[in-house]
C-alpha cells in the first residue's frame, strides 16, 4: 500500500500559489508518493479561472518537479467553492473543477475529490441538488479517464450535509447512477461523527476508493496526524482489510504543528514581533517525515506491506 501525503502539508511555507510550489519542500518529509491540492487555485489572478491555457503551466511544472525529485502523484483535491449559488463563483469553481479533471490526467492522477456542500435541511434536496452538480464533471471524468470522489463529513460543523457514515456515502452513489462516481472517506469527519468506522469501512465496500486519514478530539475537524487524537486507527485498518481495499494510505494531518493563522484553531493574542507564534519549515518537515514513519508502523503491524 502506498504511503501518500498532501501538497497542501507545506502550501502555507512557499511565496507562489503554483500548485507545484511545494513539491520541492516535500523532498524532505519521507514521502514519494503525493495528493495533490488544488483546493486553493480559485483566487484573484489565478489562471485556473482566467482565459487561456496558463493552467497548464503550473501542471508542466508540477510534473518536472516530481521527476526531479523522485515523486509520483495518487490522488487530487478540487477546489473549494460555490455549489449552488448562481453567480461568477460557482462558474469559476465549475471551471477549475474541470481543469483539475484535466490536470489529473495529465499527472497520471486517478482520482480527485470534489467535495458534495450542504443546501438546507432537505435530506431529498441535498442528495437531488448534489448528484446534479457531480454530473456537471461526468463527462469530463469520462473523457480523461479520472474518477470523482464524493466524500463524507459530520453534522457537528455541517448539519445539512448527509453524507455522514459509509452506509449514507454507498446510497447517495448508488442513487447517482454516475458510473465514476465512488468514496473517499475521511477518518477525522468520521470521528467527529461517533462512527463505528470499522462497520462504515465494510459498507462502503468496492465504492471505497481512496482515504484522508487524520486525527481529532472527536468534538471537531482538525487535520493532526494519526494517534494526536482520540480515532481508533485498528478499527480503520481492519476494516481496511475485511473489505478488501485496494487504495492509498493518504495522510491529511498537515495543521498538526499549526501556524497562528491556520484552521480551524488560531493562536490567541498574537501581536507584531511575536517570534513563536508559527513553526518553521524545517520543523513541520519533521512533523511530516514522523508522520510518515508512524503510518509505516501502523500498516507493518497488520502486515501491510509499504511501498
Amino acid at each position: 500500500m502506498k504511503l501518500v501525503t498532501t501538497t497542501s502539508d507545506l502550501v502555507p511555507y512557499v511565496e507562489s500559489r503554483s500548485v507545484a510550489a511545494p513539491i520541492e519542500a516535500m523532498a524532505k518529509t519521507g514521502f514519494r508518493h503525493l495528493d495533490m491540492s488544488f483546493y486553493s487555485v480559485i483566487y484573484k489572478g489565478s489562471p485556473w479561472i482566467a482565459p487561456g491555457d496558463g493552467w497548464k503551466k503550473e501542471v508542466e511544472d508540477s510534473l518536472e518537479a516530481a521527476g526531479r525529485f523522485g515523486f509520483d502523484f495518487c490522488q487530487a483535491h478540487s477546489p473549494d467553492g460555490e455549489h449552488f449559488q448562481e453567480g461568477e463563483a460557482r462558474d469559476a469553481l465549475i471551471l477549475a473543477t474541470k481543469r483539475t479533471i484535466e490536470a489529473c490526467a495529465m499527472l497520471g492522477v486517478p482520482h480527485t475529490v470534489i467535495h458534495a456542500a450542504g443546501c438546507g435541511p432537505s435530506e431529498a434536496e441535498f442528495r437531488r441538488r448534489n448528484i446534479a452538480f457531480y454530473r456537471l464533471f461526468e463527462e469530463d471524468a469520462e473523457k480523461f479517464g479520472v474518477d470523482l470522489l464524493t466524500e463524507n463529513s459530520a453534522e457537528a460543523w455541517n448539519p445539512e450535509y448527509f453524507l455522514r457514515t459509509g452506509k449514507e456515502t454507498r446510497a447517495f452513489v448508488e442513487e447517482a447512477g454516475i458510473p465514476r462516481l465512488h468514496i473517499n472517506w475521511d477518518t477525522g469527519h468520521g470521528n467527529v461523527q461517533g462512527c463505528d468506522q470499522y462497520s462504515d469501512i465494510l459498507a462502503m465496500g468496492s465504492e471505497l476508493r481512496a482515504l484522508h486519514i487524520q486525527d481529532n478530539d472527536g468534538r471537531a475537524d482538525a487535520h493532526l496526524m494519526p494517534l494526536a487524537g482520540t480515532t481508533n486507527f485498528d478499527d480503520v485498518i481492519r476494516g481496511l482489510i475485511d473489505s478488501g481495499y485496494r487504495g492509498d494510505f493518504t495522510f491529511e494531518g498537515s495543521s498538526t504543528l499549526r501556524r497562528a493563522g491556520g484552521w480551524p484553531w488560531y493562536r490567541r493574542n498574537v501581536k507584531p514581533g511575536d517570534k513563536l507564534s508559527c513553526p518553521t519549515l524545517e520543523f513541520q518537515q519533521r512533523q511530516i517525515a514522523l508522520m510518515h514513519d508512524v503510518g509505516v508502523w501502523m500498516l507493518e503491524n497488520y502486515g501491510i506491506e509499504v511501498e
